[in-house]
Parts: structure tokens; sequence; C-alpha cells
């Protein structure tokens, strides 16, 4: 699978090419972040961290910001579809 970048997860989120964990939407929800915000914070995001170890694959965290709200997001790519699933949202 070809390297990912910030850059990468910016295209499938401009593109929709993203889902919400079970767990993701439910910390979304209760940290009271809308979709909107949460998109603009991965939109303008950078990966800070990289998880080789996972055992769902490689997993990273993205900091972003929806106005000076700082959105923590752990997210994986999934190699079939090459879609963003996003797993937590703090």
């Amino acid at each position: 699978m070809p390297a990912v970048t910030s850059e990468t997860i910016h295209d499938r989120v401009r593109r929709g090419r993203y889902v919400h964990s079970f767990h993701a939407e439910r910390e979304r929800q209760e940290a009271a972040i809308s979709v909107a915000e949460l998109e603009h914070a991965l939109l303008g995001g950078e990966i800070i961290e990289e998880f080789r170890s996972d055992p769902r694959g490689v997993t990273y965290l993205v900091l972003g910001f929806a106005g000076q709200r700082p959105i923590h997001t752990w997210c994986t790519v999934q190699e079939r579809t090459r879609e963003i699933v996003l797993l937590a949202v703090l």
C-alpha cells in the first residue's frame, strides 16, 4: 500500500471517502463535535503520530482544529477500498 500522508487524509475526506466506526461516532457525539467541525479539522489536520504495531494495521493520530478547538482523530486506511476509517475522536 502506498504511504499515507496528511494529504491522503485530506483527499479522502474532501471526496467523502471515509467512514466512522461506532466507537468514533459515539465519541464525536459525546464531545459535541459536529460532522462539519470534524471534517474541517481533518481537512486541515496533520498526522502527528503513526502506530505500526496496531492489530488493525497501521493507524494514524491526526491533529486538526475547528476554529480554536483542537480535535484529535485516530484513523486507519482500508487496504481494499482505500477509505479512511475513523476509529476514535478525542
